[in-house]
């Protein structure tokens, strides 16, 4: 009878990954980005959770964007003649770095499901020449897992849940209503 073998090849208990198959994990685990008109940008974040506040770390590749940002020193600012969006804010332009621009925006998921925020930017030089950014995230509910968040996206808080049930209200009651009273 043969003696059990100690080499790692031979423990059932082991796994390794092939090295391509993990960059592709890798890969995969990026923001996505899709040109969705003229001037517009669709950035799929992936999944994120209720109530939580995210820091985006964008690299908008050039491919996509409008033709007035192929220039190498161009500034984008949030557009301030639209109305801001309370859920997403525009936090830093960091400028063009080998094929693409870095961005940073704060997001809030503040919705379950399908949550879609636009944000405006405009060139600081020109501010005919728009960007709309359309950041789109699938958000699970309170209590539905915690997401691998992808590359780039960075959790940095959690809000106060109105519907906690750690709440102390005990909920209207009929004393005291002049209505219920005669009855």
């Amino acid at each position: 009878m043969s003696s059990p073998s100690t080499s790692s090849e031979h423990c059932p208990h082991h796994v390794h990954f092939d090295g391509s198959i993990k960059e592709n994990l890798e890969a995969d685990n990026s923001i996505g980005y899709q040109k969705s008109g003229e001037d517009a940008v669709t950035v799929h974040l992936g999944f994120l959770q209720i109530n939580h506040r995210y820091l985006l770390e964008l690299q908008l590749p050039t491919n996509v964007l409008p033709a007035f940002l192929s220039g190498e020193r161009i500034t984008i600012a949030r557009d301030e003649r639209t109305i801001p969006n309370v859920n997403c804010k525009f936090i830093e332009f960091s400028g063009k770095m080998k094929g693409h621009f870095d961005l940073k925006i704060e997001f809030m998921a503040h919705k379950e499901k399908l949550l879609r925020e636009e944000l405006h930017l405009v060139n600081v030089q020109n501010t005919d020449e728009k960007l709309k950014l359309v950041l789109s995230a699938r958000v699970l509910g309170r209590g539905k897992g915690t997401p691998m968040l992808r590359n780039g996206v960075h959790c940095v808080g959690i809000e106060a849940d109105e519907e906690s049930e750690a709440s102390d209200w005990q909920g209207f009651s009929s004393q005291g209503d002049p209505e219920k009273e005669g009855d």
